[in-house]
């Protein structure tokens, strides 16, 4: 009885895959530190992988944010045209003056999206997206303005799809010319659940020779220390009613179960907070296992599979799994040679440059990393975890 009405009073305390508060973010005062130290001079890109926790990094530095700066923050994921992100900033800006300029786009052949007239995106680009800055700017005093942009290549990914790759050009285009005209009142910090470079990639293939954002520093999102793992798995279990002697080998246990990923270390606590009584150290390795052989897929691993699908061209998409299937099959790490002549009894075509290739969108991507040793280059998955699901998958 005391276990159930314990469970009942903190049922939401943990929510694998929402949003937590900022004073809750684990073990990312290092990397916010950095970023804003990179912000002092110039503006940011920050990638990693899906559910590493890019988007509280941002809440907690709008939260967090120094006096100097007016904080913007944005999800442009649902953001599908230039008119769609103008009228995105004028709602940040101001609301009333946002609607004065919505209706004066009725007198400039526009298109309809969500029932409100919005302007071309040749428009959008001329006239109403430095007017929605120039209003920022005015509002933000002698503070510098920083835009969160999260979701941000899904928004030129949208572009390229609903609007041309041009126009996503085009934004990019402007996007530079406005951060190197406006160093002294504007940043940008981008980041999303799929990397800049993909959709970078994309445009090149539509003929954009440009490098739009090389102004910008590029930052990865590393996974979390050993010790803020089992910290964050340490805050977690006491709300599954664990026995506190146990938390700390708990904690250990799921830290090198799933490593620095947070959105997993998430994902364990819960299965061990459905246990019938309270979880001991012995239960975490079959709660690990149930997550990964679950057919509901609570953990989503199944999103590194279908977003190739969305991300890749076919060609791309075929070697990338082809590499992937193959070191799911091995026990470690695995070298360059070694793994292209595994490939290579897959697929006995497979040019040793579209290979290459193949391994460098991987480790741009997050699926794989490299490690180097005197006799050279090695490759294994990123996170261990996704490897058991993967190595599931294939059999």
């Amino acid at each position: 009885m005391a276990q159930a009405r314990y469970q009942e009073r903190h049922r939401h305390a943990n929510k694998p895959g929402g949003r937590l508060k900022p004073e809750d973010v684990v073990g990312r005062d290092r990397e916010i530190a950095r970023f804003w130290q990179i912000l002092d001079r110039q503006s940011l890109v920050i990638s990693a992988e899906r559910w590493i926790g890019k988007t509280h990094i941002l809440y907690k530095m709008q939260e967090e944010c120094p006096d100097s700066y007016l904080p913007v923050y944005q999800d442009l994921e649902a953001v599908h045209s230039v008119g769609s992100l103008v009228r995105s900033i004028y709602a940040v800006a101001d609301s009333r003056s946002f609607k004065a300029r919505v209706a004066k786009w009725s007198d400039l052949l526009p298109s309809r999206i969500g029932g409100i007239q919005l302007p071309s995106a040749g428009t959008a680009l001329r006239t109403f997206l430095p007017d929605a800055f120039d209003r920022l700017i005015e509002l933000s005093g002698d503070r510098r303005i920083l835009f969160l942009w999260d979701e941000f290549p899904l928004m030129l990914h949208n572009l390229q799809q609903h609007e041309s790759a041009r126009t996503a050009i085009q934004l990019l285009d402007y996007l530079r010319s406005l951060r190197l005209d406006r160093p002294d009142k504007l940043r940008f910090l981008f980041t999303g659940s799929i990397g800049l470079h993909l959709v970078l990639r994309s445009l090149h293939k539509s003929g954009n020779a440009n490098a739009p954002v090389n102004d910008m520093m590029l930052e990865t999102v590393p996974p979390l220390a050993e010790g803020d793992t089992r910290q964050l798995a340490s805050e977690l279990l006491k709300e599954t009613g664990a026995a506190e002697e146990d938390i700390p080998d708990m904690a250990h246990r799921i830290a090198g179960e799933v490593g620095g990923f947070p959105y997993h270390v998430h994902h364990v606590v819960d299965r061990l907070g459905q246990l019938q009584g309270p979880p001991a150290p012995a239960d975490v390795s079959p709660a690990v296992d149930r997550l990964v052989h679950d057919s509901q897929d609570p953990a989503n691993f199944s999103y590194y599979v279908t977003r190739l699908d969305t991300y890749y061209s076919p060609d791309d998409r075929a070697r990338a799994l082809l590499v992937l299937d193959t070191l799911a099959g091995q026990q470690s790490l695995c070298s360059v040679p070694s793994l292209h002549n595994l490939c290579r009894h897959k697929d006995p075509s497979l040019p040793e440059e579209e290979f290459r290739n193949a391994i460098t969108m991987l480790k741009e991507d997050h699926y794989i990393e490299a490690r180097t040793f005197e006799a050279g280059t090695a490759y294994d998955f990123r996170w261990q975890l996704v490897k058991r699901w993967w190595r599931e998958r294939l059999t």
